[in-house]
């Protein structure tokens, strides 16, 4: 327990210490956003290229069974939450779509990244960064094709989130990783030097921005589809993934088997804040889930990877 406690303790502590700074008004939601821009545009990035060319030997990168697996278990949960929201709390295509990415997109970025580093050290990055990058292609598509309502609003939709991912910085720095690994492209000593410094500013100012977005309430208008979206994404989700890999045995790594498992449980990404406000539907009630799943996952993720380790 102290091995998960010396993970994750500092993880949230930076979390909650955003969250302090911003209850003291030191910093402010445009804080936030500036931190935010920061860490997706500057920190990240290199962060994730430098990983995966430290963690990779050019061997299998691409782990066909893993991805099949994962992204099963993703439209599962996300065909599921769309029926559940339909029939259950009686949402239309946008808001049953956007109820369904909730319940679905865990916090790679911000969470997922650093935290599997840093429990598993940087062969982690690999399988971190795949699980981001196909996840996020399944996801945007699904909710793409649900939340329209006719051919052509699929098909603008469609484009306009996959302009969307050409355009995410940290799915072109796993591209672009995947590509020097693939192709053994060396990085010059000094372009290596500033990335990897860059690299090291990555974990603390995504932790520490995600706290400042903290400081709000959850709508106790929506404490029910909040409450549902909670146990789907940090008990059912994590749940799903474990057993599609005990129960179906496969050459899978265990590393990556343990990478899995640890980011469905993540809580909701805060990437669906932003697609809840292109499709301009289900705003409030993701920054609630994101709010929720975030504090409760405190406690939910360092009980996981107690067992994970």
């Amino acid at each position: 327990m102290y091995a998960v406690l010396s993970i994750t303790i500092p993880f949230f502590a930076i979390i909650f210490l955003g969250t302090f700074f911003r209850a003291k008004n030191i910093f402010d939601d445009n804080a936030s956003k500036t931190l935010t821009k920061f860490t997706f545009f500057v920190t990240l990035p290199p962060f994730i290229f430098i990983n995966i060319i430290k963690s990779s030997n050019n061997n299998n990168i691409f782990q066909w069974d893993f991805i099949v697996r994962f992204e099963i278990i993703t439209i599962l949960i996300f065909i599921f939450s769309l029926l559940l929201s339909k029939f259950l709390l009686n949402y239309k295509n946008k808001e049953a779509s956007l109820f369904s990415l909730n319940s679905s997109y865990p916090n790679y970025g911000y969470m997922g990244i650093p935290l599997s580093i840093l429990a598993f050290g940087e062969n982690a990055a690999l399988p971190i960064s795949i699980i981001l990058f196909a996840d996020t292609i399944v996801l945007l598509t699904l909710t793409s094709f649900f939340a329209s309502n006719n051919g052509t609003k699929v098909f603008n939709n469609f484009f306009f989130n996959l302009i969307s991912m050409l355009k995410n910085p940290l799915l072109l720095a796993a591209l672009i990783g995947f590509i020097f690994v693939i192709f053994n492209i060396p990085v010059y000593s000094l372009i290596h030097k500033i990335l990897n410094l860059l690299s090291l500013a990555a974990p603390p100012t995504a932790l520490f921005a995600l706290g400042i977005t903290l400081w709000n309430k959850v709508d106790n208008n929506f404490l029910k589809s909040v409450s549902v979206i909670t146990i789907l994404k940090l008990i059912i989700h994590p749940l799903l993934i474990f057993s599609i890999f005990y129960f179906f045995p496969s050459s899978v790594p265990i590393l990556w088997i343990k990478v899995a498992i640890l980011c469905s449980c993540l809580p909701v990404a805060a990437n669906v804040f932003a697609m809840a406000g292109y499709y301009e539907t289900f705003v409030r009630q993701t920054s609630s889930a994101i709010l929720a799943t975030t504090m409760l996952s405190t406690i939910s993720v360092p009980i996981i990877l107690y067992f994970l380790l």
